[in-house]
């Protein structure tokens, strides 16, 4: 964190967190009214979970200010709390289907790039947890640039394999080859492929720019996926030609919301179960190719696609029948 400007704001982001999570109680108190006069539970939720956050990060960087002798567990450590403060504030809970990849199989690949889904705020942190409590991985994340700024991520970037990267530019996808080319047994490298949270505007223009892009094709695909977005395939193809003995690690959830899409930030989660499907596909049957692995995730993308509708069909009968 040798950046001047970046140690600055680091300074004062965290000064503001502190005073933030210093009137959190007298601002819970006044959501508990707030949400008896509307008769709701969001205000209060909402307000318990941002000063769970405050704490938990808080309490992170003192950790790190104090010296880390094992990054490994404070990860998997920060990552249980994390995700302990979401299920209760929130009411949230996380199931992993029967017949999802196991940590054992996982163990014996030579390295996994793991292709996750990504629906909204919140699943990032579902997601990394399944990764490193669950199944045991080492993890190494691809983010965007402006998440170098959060307080938490920009104290640990010197010690952990996080990787920021902007998007259509070309150090981004030489970070991505990087990361991926040393993947050993036991590490994964995540990435998103859809490259942001779920909109319809992000998926009406991403449709848009395959068209205008002469890649009809792909675009025609992606119209019939109703639950995801497009892939951008750059990252994927640049990970999985440097490591190419590594697998692939499919995974999808069933969103932040009932129907599985898009939600208002403001509207939180309540009460809502995750589930989460993976699927461990080995390296020999990997293609490595450019075109061919452009195909592979079309198809890849298809079954997330079908399988996050198909859920949020569930859950709508369910709904109207419960």
């Amino acid at each position: 964190m040798s950046n001047p400007l970046r140690l600055l704001t680091t300074g004062v982001l965290i000064v503001v967190e502190v005073l933030l999570l210093a009137v959190s109680p007298l601002a819970l108190v006044v959501a508990v009214v707030v949400g008896l006069l509307l008769r709701t539970s969001r205000p209060a939720r909402s307000v318990l979970l941002v000063a769970c956050y405050l704490a938990l990060e808080l309490a992170t960087i003192a950790r790190i200010a104090g010296g880390v002798d094992d990054w490994d567990e404070l990860v998997r450590r920060t990552l249980q709390r994390g995700l302990g403060a979401l299920s209760r504030s929130l009411d949230l809970e996380l199931e992993l289907e029967p017949g999802s990849a196991t940590a054992e199989a996982l163990h014996t690949e030579p390295g996994v790039v793991v292709l996750a889904r990504h629906s909204g705020p919140g699943d990032s942190v579902l997601i990394a947890w399944l990764l490193t409590v669950r199944y045991g991985l080492r993890i190494r994340v691809v983010l965007k640039a402006a998440m170098r700024w959060e307080p938490l991520l920009s104290v640990a970037s010197r010690h952990l394999p996080l990787y920021y990267v902007r998007h259509g530019s070309g150090r981004a996808i030489n970070g991505v080859r990087r990361s991926a080319s040393d993947l050993s047994a036991g590490e994964c490298l995540l990435l998103f492929p859809e490259g942001g949270n779920f909109s319809w505007e992000r998926r009406r223009h991403a449709i848009r720019w395959l068209a205008t892009h002469g890649e009809l094709t792909r675009a025609r695909r992606a119209m019939r996926r109703t639950h995801t977005l497009p892939v951008r395939t750059a990252g994927a193809i640049a990970a999985l030609q440097a490591a190419p003995e590594a697998a692939v690690l499919l995974l999808t959830h069933s969103g932040m919301s009932p129907d599985g899409r898009s939600r208002s930030w403001w509207r939180l989660p309540i009460h809502l179960r995750v589930d989460v499907r993976t699927l461990l596909i080995p390296a020999p049957s990997i293609p490595r190719d450019e075109a061919a692995i452009t195909e592979f995730l079309e198809e890849a993308w298809s079954v997330v696609d079908t399988w996050v509708e198909g859920h949020a069909a569930l859950e709508e009968f369910q709904r109207d029948r419960g």
